[in-house]
């Protein structure tokens, strides 16, 4: 077990993932200060929640003198490579790792690491109630909201953790090694913090990075001819409509070639991306030991994330969708490749580098209108405006009332952005929760 007793340790970025990584490290005896850019009312609540403990604070930006003195640094996911901490710390020779890591280094259970560009947050939770219905003790945790640091103290060597992974995280893992790694899909996003797709990829990659011969890579079968597959060292198997493991059709999954088939009626969710994310969760599952009568059950009761393509209302033959977690190009494409009828589509936001034209053939095909929002509205707009009207809305309010206006019978109202939330809203689910409620005024529902 990793030792930091009596170690002095700085925890760069009070958020959630800080939070976690100081409540572990006091624990675990080292002395912890954490360093901090906003100030204290915007981190008030973090502030509160680690009162009690022993923690030295620096807030309102970061300095030499205060990083320095330090043996250990833990960055949060949302830190900048190039932050005065991170900078301090490669010029003195500090050891950096990042809050994954960290938890990592004390989890005592299996790990089952799932990462994509989309779809993670569905198969995490997915794979999550499978195991449980086993009667595993299982934690969902990580990127999905509740970080693997704060959670490990509750875990024990046969328990399970679950654990959604960005490419922010797996920037700064050193030992990090899941029992089975995930790798779901690679698209454009992040790009203003990878720069381009190739090294969003490499970045992605790196969840197999320290997997032995005794670990499982599962990945989709559109990575089977990727030259990255070369450095995976783990036994690896593929789903996909084309896997050899696991396949999704538009009817059934089908795993171990035909040995177990989970008919279309029984899964919740719509869509051949979500038949995918089944399929791959079923495969993780069997080989995790779960016996089928409870991939079945938990399969047939999960209902899905919020925010992502969840169906909300239906007012005057206008069917309502909250698909706010897509917060890129590819997420708004799956969305819109699995509705039958035309879509009035809510986006916008700020923009993440991606090239929206990349979808344009489809939005001509599915979407009537779309309405758009938020810092990168002229750039979607120069986009799509010569394709399908495009409508310009001050908030989400005003981007509800329109988008009544442009629907009829038969259409449906989507939000789905392709961006993130940051330039109007604190995350994807404050933005999906205004939508939800503007919908509601209008419908009384």
């Amino acid at each position: 077990m990793f030792d930091v007793r009596g170690k002095k340790i700085l925890v760069v970025g009070l958020g959630s993932s800080g939070r976690a990584a100081a409540k572990l490290l006091c624990g675990k005896g080292a002395e912890v200060r954490v360093t901090e850019s906003a100030g204290r009312e915007e981190v008030q609540d973090h502030l509160d929640g680690l009162d009690g403990f022993p923690v030295e604070f620096e807030l309102g930006g970061h300095t030499e003198e205060f990083c320095a003195p330090s043996d250990l640094v833990v960055v949060s996911p949302g830190v900048d490579p190039g932050a005065v901490p991170v900078t301090v710390a490669k010029k003195k020779g500090i050891p950096v790792i990042g809050e994954l890591e960290l938890g990592y280094l004390f989890c005592p259970a299996p790990i089952i690491a799932i990462t994509g560009t989309n779809g993670k947050s569905t198969t995490t939770e997915l794979i999550g109630d499978i195991v449980a219905c086993s009667g595993k003790h299982v934690i969902v945790c990580g990127n999905i909201g509740n970080p693997l640091s704060g959670e490990v103290d509750k875990l024990e060597a046969s328990s399970i953790a679950v654990v959604e992974v960005s490419s922010f995280q797996l920037e700064t893992i050193r030992e990090f090694r899941p029992r089975v790694g995930v790798l779901l899909n690679v698209s454009e996003d992040h790009y203003d913090r990878h720069g381009d797709l190739d090294a969003y990829k490499k970045e992605k990659f790196r969840i197999f990075s320290n997997q032995t011969p005794d670990d499982w890579a599962v990945l989709h079968s559109d990575f089977r001819e990727d030259s990255m597959i070369s450095r995976v060292k783990g036994r690896t198997v593929f789903f996909g409509r084309e896997g050899s493991a696991v396949t999704a059709e538009e009817k059934k999954v089908v795993a171990d070639g035909g040995k177990f088939v989970l008919e279309r009626d029984i899964v919740p969710l719509k869509g051949i991306h979500n038949m995918e994310n089944v399929a791959c969760a079923v495969l993780v599952s069997r080989i995790m030991g779960v016996r089928e009568e409870h991939i079945r059950e938990g399969v047939a009761a999960f209902r899905g994330l919020r925010h992502r393509f969840e169906k909300i209302a239906e007012f005057r033959g206008v069917e309502f969708i909250d698909d706010s977690k897509a917060t890129n190009i590819d997420a708004t494409r799956r969305a819109l490749e699995s509705m039958a009828g035309k879509v009035v589509l809510i986006a916008g936001g700020r923009d993440k580098g991606g090239d929206y034209r990349s979808i344009l053939p489809l939005v001509k095909k599915k979407v009537k209108t779309m309405v758009v929002i938020g810092e990168a509205s002229g750039n979607i707009t120069s986009a799509f405006g010569e394709a399908v009207p495009v409508v310009p809305a001050r908030d989400m309010a005003d981007a509800v009332e329109e988008s009544v206006k442009a629907a009829g019978e038969g259409d449906a109202v989507m939000l789905s952005p392709m961006c993130s939330s940051f330039d109007m809203y604190t995350d994807y689910k404050h933005r999906g929760d205004v939508f939800q409620r503007e919908v509601r005024k209008l419908t009384g529902k």
